[in-house]
């Protein structure tokens, strides 16, 4: 098995070897890594760097990281206002059609290319929805929004979901020609009016393979829940108050009852609760939360795991912290070893076979 940390300072490729995990290659040593994306239908691996003054770029490997392809990353039309600033996602597109995969960046919008990354065009249908005005800034200090999330139906591949910082889960049926928010159930309590059909600020989506009807969101309001692809949301916020805010979200594959948060204090307090780093799973649909703490910082945490940071595999976690962190666990959760804490922010946390 292996992992692969994103972090602002390089790539950073790890390998298990009897149980314990060893650094085996750095890619991009100094360079801020945005995210890590592996294309399981051809084994290639994709690197976006959002360089301060270089802008954002992208890389492709086809022979796991021994060798690196730069590509021109995707670029608003010169007659645009807007400018690429930074790339927040790659996702796949058609199983059958490994040359075509999306790219999500800041300001929100949303790249395809149908050729490998030769070339890419802004899909117009979402960049020019009637409601891109009510879009806000999505944090880091940007006044800008920002497409995080991109899920392709494995069912239907012309039906894509996007989740954008802050404007909502929005969805196309027709290949991204029209959109739709479907944001029904959410809440934005930071907004006048909380049930708004835009301006919600989901900070991570992810649907199992298993059931692609099944959709889970780590919000800035919350966790929710939804059992119709995404069309109507349930709020699944831990009653205690303890799973609640926070930016990662991951899930069981296999079993679509089942996920794992890292939650903050609050959006004010971007910390643990009481600084006891822990993470919290659900085996029945969101309807209870169970701390998993055993091998995690008790005392003076203050880690706050991000978007792409938190990942899992058969059974098998990773996640990575703003503090440079790095945590595994083989048991669902039910005990973590660290793996190093002399990382730089961690943005990105992939584990491969």
């Amino acid at each position: 098995m292996k992992l692969i940390a994103g972090t602002d300072k390089g790539l950073l490729v790890y390998i298990k070897k009897d149980q314990e995990w060893m650094l085996k290659d750095i890619h991009f040593i100094g360079m801020p890594i945005g995210y890590f994306h592996f294309d399981e239908r051809n084994g290639a691996w994709w690197v976006a760097i959002n360089h301060k003054h270089w802008g954002p770029k992208l890389y492709r490997s086809l022979d796991e990281g021994e060798s690196f392809t730069e590509l021109s990353a995707p670029k608003f039309d010169n007659g645009s206002s807007q400018t690429t600033k930074s790339i927040w996602n790659i996702g796949h597109g058609v199983n059958d059609d490994p040359n075509k995969f999306y790219v999500g960046v800041e300001p929100a919008a949303l790249f395809v290319t149908v050729d490998d990354g030769q070339s890419f065009q802004e899909i117009k249908g979402l960049s020019d929805h009637p409601s891109r005005s009510a879009w806000q800034g999505g944090g880091k200090g940007s006044h800008s929004p920002f497409l995080h999330t991109i899920l392709v139906d494995s069912e239907d591949t012309s039906h894509i979901t996007v989740g954008i910082s802050s404007a909502g889960v929005f969805q196309s049926q027709d290949n991204g020609q029209t959109w739709e928010p479907t944001n029904s159930g959410l809440e934005a309590f930071y907004l006048p009016s909380s049930g708004v059909p835009v301006g919600h600020d989901p900070h991570c989506i992810k649907t199992p393979e298993c059931n692609p009807n099944v959709m889970w969101q780590q919000n800035h309001c919350g966790i929710y829940r939804s059992e119709d692809k995404g069309k109507t949301w349930v709020n699944v916020t831990d009653e205690n108050g303890l799973a609640d805010y926070g930016f990662a979200l991951a899930i069981d594959e296999q079993n679509d009852q089942t996920a794992w948060v890292i939650p903050a204090q609050s959006d004010h307090q971007r910390i643990p609760h009481k600084n006891q780093l822990a993470v919290y799973r659900t085996s029945d649909g969101g309807k209870n939360w169970v701390a998993q703490r055993n091998g995690l910082p008790q005392n003076g945490a203050f880690d706050l795991v991000l978007r792409a940071g938190f990942d899992g595999k058969s059974g098998h976690l990773a996640f990575g912290t703003n503090n440079g962190n790095l945590y595994y666990s083989d048991s669902f959760g039910e005990s973590w070893q660290v793996i190093t804490q002399n990382l730089s922010a961690v943005r990105s946390v992939r584990l491969l076979n």
